[in-house]
């Protein structure tokens, strides 16, 4: 179950010395927001973070990411570029953990993409367990993503004076040969953990009036609500809900030439199915130009499409999208209207 147990400082010490021979990437407090950002000492970081604005799968799958260079001088010359830097992404929360594997079955095991492979081979994930709410957006424990099973290769708990560290891979065993002062957890540490572990369960309420396992039926049952006409005449289309989502996955692909059209790099950027060209064809017609069947397609595509695809929601939880939207499109509100509403039909 749980491997070893090390104390706070010990813990500190050894992220210190990890820093000095690889990159650790760590949630940072900038005053108002947190973010995940290369850190050079563990007194740089803050493990109590509530969501970042951009979630750390962004070191996964990056905002702009080159895919091949490319010249030409008489013939054409086309190399791929491979990202393969070893790094650690340290604090990662049960809900982008769960986001993590869902990735990990779309860029590895179905669509192997070896872009993504070579940095996901390259990180280290040490996740952070919550032990109570962010805030009111989250809804993680409706979802069933407030434990982690897998996504890491270490799993920290605070016990107060310490962590339990919990190893899920091969990766995770050798790198908990790098943590000093840990020990090996006896019974006593883990009558404690489950202690630990009632009191977090009983500070998460229900926030959902509907369970997660049930959204899919709700979303086809609620295909023609009108709920989602309200709702697209508040979205603005901006794509702050996609951004910060920690399972989107659109890109687009472009290339970048060079002043003397003989070499250039082509590269992919994120996008986002919320914008009004994302589904225009070259005729310039859209398959949703209507704000309210982008958003309807949001929701769908993270709480059904995703679901009867992969047997994993697309929505986690974490409830950035409701924290960054502008007008307060929320998804606890939207599913429980979906739930609550009498059945209006288009």
């Amino acid at each position: 179950m749980f491997d070893r147990v090390i104390g706070k400082s010990d813990l500190t010490d050894s992220l210190d010395n990890l820093a000095e021979r690889y990159r650790v990437i760590a949630p940072v407090n900038e005053g108002t927001r947190y973010r995940f950002a290369e850190v050079g000492s563990a007194r740089d970081l803050d493990e109590g973070y509530i969501p970042t604005a951009l979630p750390p799968t962004k070191y996964l799958r990056p905002p702009r990411e080159n895919l091949i260079t490319f010249a030409w001088n008489g013939e054409v010359h086309a190399e791929p570029v491979f990202d393969q830097s070893d790094f650690i992404l340290f604090g990662v929360r049960p809900c982008d953990l769960h986001a993590i594997r869902l990735l990990d079955g779309i860029f590895d095991r179905e669509k192997d993409d070896g872009h993504y492979q070579a940095r996901r081979l390259g990180a280290s994930i040490i996740g952070v367990e919550c032990l109570e709410p962010c805030d009111e957006h989250c809804f993680c424990h409706a979802m069933d993503t407030l434990e982690a099973a897998a996504g890491f290769d270490l799993l920290l708990t605070d016990a107060g004076d310490g962590y339990y560290v919990r190893v899920g891979t091969d990766k995770g065993r050798q790198l908990l040969t790098q943590l000093s002062g840990a020990r090996e957890a006896v019974y006593e540490d883990r009558r404690r953990l489950r202690k630990i572990y009632a009191r977090r369960n009983e500070s998460f309420e229900p926030r959902l009036d509907v369970e997660g396992t049930q959204i899919p039926a709700l979303l086809a049952d609620s295909n023609d609500s009108l709920l989602w006409d309200v709702l697209g005449e508040k979205c603005l289309s901006c794509g702050a809900c996609t951004n910060a989502c920690p399972t989107c996955f659109c890109f687009d692909v472009l290339d970048d030439l060079a002043l003397d059209l003989k070499s250039g790099a082509r590269y992919r950027t994120w996008d986002s199915c919320q914008l009004k060209e994302f589904a225009m064809v070259g005729t310039g017609e859209s398959f949703r130009q209507p704000r309210d069947m982008r958003v309807k397609h949001r929701f769908n595509h993270k709480g059904r499409y995703l679901v009867e695809r992969y047997g994993m929601p697309g929505c986690v939880g974490c409830g950035r999208c409701g924290r960054d939207c502008l007008v307060g499109i929320d998804p606890i509100e939207v599913f429980n209207q979906l739930k609550g509403q009498p059945v209006e039909r288009r």
